[in-house]
């Protein structure tokens, strides 16, 4: 077979052997998609912008905060982020983002240190109390191993309260140097609902109820590097999981539904009925709701 694999490749063009070789599986086309929409992310990243500004500004006060915990730290340590802060924080004060609460945390680090730069033999490192949780390990297991990817939900709608809640807490995930770019999209109506998960090619096999359509997406204007393209995702997956561990505590479940397929047509369709900005990639999304009745777990490999 690795033969007459190698004659086919000399004796044919290389278009048609590739096709040939994927199943006559056609992807160039997909590929091309895939190189436009992430040009299309990194053209945004290059504009000024708002929303580039404060995702900017919480990296290099985040870079800013690591260095005040140090023990041996030194005057003049990552003063051109220190600058670059400053610069950053007086352009945004003059914006109505001036009150937010990751600016007024920024300004916080950039006074200690200052701190640091005037007074630092009297200069003690940022601390705080650190107490383990109540919560047991083998409570947190339970948790986890309770999510269940239910698509059979009740009527019961979520409340705008639980909604915030739930955001909220997608907020507090790690996040590649503090930008914070999760926004999460609901349609918590059913008829809304329905429309947006038309836009899913995963959207199948649904229960009459479909209570509340989530559209998981990542602000891009703050990866302002090739090299970050895959980190919009990294940061909204992790926000996802404490959202969604977070309903299971609230009896609410979900089930997640790749983007990956989507065409242009569905994204499209899509932000124009949850009015999703240019600056959000879509990233995934979910139904959620009250489960109409369980689903069993599928077994989990052994770990290697």
């Amino acid at each position: 077979m690795k033969i007459s694999g190698k004659f086919l490749k000399v004796l044919i063009p290389y278009k048609i052997y590739k096709l040939i070789a994927n199943g006559f599986i056609v992807v160039p086309k997909y590929y091309k998609e895939i190189l436009t929409e992430t040009e299309r992310y990194f053209d945004l990243s290059l504009e000024d912008h708002i929303y580039k500004d404060l995702m900017l500004m919480r990296k290099f006060g985040h870079i800013i905060d690591k260095g005040l915990h140090r023990t041996d730290v030194s005057p003049g340590h990552s003063k051109n982020y220190y600058d670059a802060l400053k610069q950053l924080i007086k352009k945004i004060k003059k914006t109505e983002y001036a009150n937010d609460p990751t600016v007024l945390w920024a300004e916080e680090k950039l006074a200690k240190y200052e701190q640091l730069q005037s007074h630092p033999n009297e200069f003690k490192p940022f601390r705080s109390d650190f107490s383990q949780n109540n919560i047991t390990f083998e409570q947190f297991e339970g948790l986890v191993k309770a999510r269940r990817s239910n698509r059979c939900f009740t009527s019961q709608p979520i409340s705008e309260d639980t909604i915030a809640k739930l955001k909220d807490i997608a907020n507090w995930a790690a996040n590649s140097c503090n930008k914070q770019p999760i926004r999460i999209f609901v349609a918590n109506e059913q008829d809304l609902a329905k429309k947006c998960l038309s836009c899913c090619i995963g959207g199948t096999g649904f229960g009459e109820n479909i209570p509340s359509f989530w559209c998981f997406t990542a602000n891009v204007r703050g990866y302002v590097w090739p090299t970050e393209m895959y980190l919009p995702s990294v940061d909204t997956s992790l926000g996802a999981q404490n959202v969604f561990l977070a309903a299971q505590t609230m009896g609410i479940t979900g089930t997640i539904l790749s983007w990956g397929q989507h065409t242009k047509e569905d994204d499209i369709k899509l932000r124009k009925l949850l009015d999703i900005p240019e600056d959000y990639a879509i990233i995934f999304c979910a139904v959620m709701g009250y489960a109409e009745y369980g689903y069993l777990a599928p077994i989990r490999k052994n770990n290697e």
